[in-house]
């Protein structure tokens, strides 16, 4: 009889304690995040991947908002300042640094290079994400030492003008049937007839100068919360419409300025960038 009452208190101790680890499961720990800038072009409601054409092609397959045909051969952008918030007081923002032989937390896309596609976020406190921020640019931060290194370098990433001017946020380059030509940028000559040059940046306003900021701080809500844990990685897909970055808040017209170096002549372009990226979905 002992014996049994003893095996008995035995499993009841056994039974409490399993039911008390699971009314208090150990805290989950940081996770890992992807998000994905998928650059393409929305056509009367249908998203197309995005195609570059050869330099000097006459196939235009995108068509702006004034009827204007027109290709692009070159999209390169920066996104850096990145901020995640959820419902519950979760925030998230990733670490940032600029050195002269390094840089994180600044990002560049490019389209010609699918990995540079995929941002991953790292060492995000467990929880659960309905909000992203980001800065398509580079601010104050990244270049007040001058020139960094990392995705900053401008050795390898042909994205930076000077002290002054910083870092282009956005270049996109092409060709129209209605462009006077002129232009040069990475892929475009003045010897290209056809050409249009848009680089857009600009990281601080001096009244009365060429010197704007251009840089976009975007924010964007999800339809479902991206949950993060040391077993959970979601994966946010974000898309940038290229139509909309002629077609947005501004429209831009080939026939005018299509050689754009300057911040204040990229204003109408950095206007637009809001309408231009927006969230897609997620996957868990």
């Amino acid at each position: 009889m002992k014996k049994l009452l003893f095996l008995g208190l035995l499993s009841l101790s056994l039974f409490s304690s399993c039911n008390n680890d699971d009314d208090n499961p150990s805290p989950a720990g940081p996770g890992t995040m992807e998000i994905e800038f998928d650059n393409v072009a929305i056509i009367n409601g249908i998203q197309r991947q995005l195609s570059l054409k050869e330099v000097g092609s006459t196939d235009y397959n995108y068509e702006n908002a004034m009827g204007q045909d027109f290709n692009l051969t070159f999209l390169r952008y920066f996104i850096s300042n990145v901020v995640l918030e959820g419902p519950n007081g979760e925030r998230f923002e990733d670490p940032q640094t600029a050195e002269a032989t390094s840089s994180s937390g600044y990002y560049l896309v490019d389209e010609a290079t699918p990995s540079s596609q995929l941002v991953k976020l790292e060492n995000i406190p467990a929880g659960a994400y309905n909000k992203i921020s980001f800065t398509v640019g580079v601010s104050e931060e990244g270049i007040k030492e001058g020139a960094a290194g990392g995705a900053l370098d401008p050795a390898t990433n042909g994205m930076f003008w000077n002290w002054n001017a910083g870092y282009v946020a956005i270049k996109v380059e092409g060709q129209s049937a209605v462009s006077a030509g002129g232009a040069i940028g990475n892929t475009i000559d003045p010897e290209n007839e056809k050409g249009l040059v848009f680089h857009v940046g600009g990281w601080k306003d001096i009244e009365g100068t060429a010197f704007v900021n251009n840089n976009q701080t975007l924010s964007y809500a999800f339809d479902v919360s991206a949950k993060v844990a040391d077993d959970q990685a979601p994966h946010v897909h974000m898309v940038m419409d290229i139509l909309q970055l002629f077609t947005g808040q501004n429209e831009i017209d080939f026939t005018g300025n299509n050689n754009v170096h300057k911040p204040t002549d990229g204003k109408s372009m950095a206007e637009n960038l809001g309408a231009a990226f927006a969230f897609d979905h997620i996957h868990q």
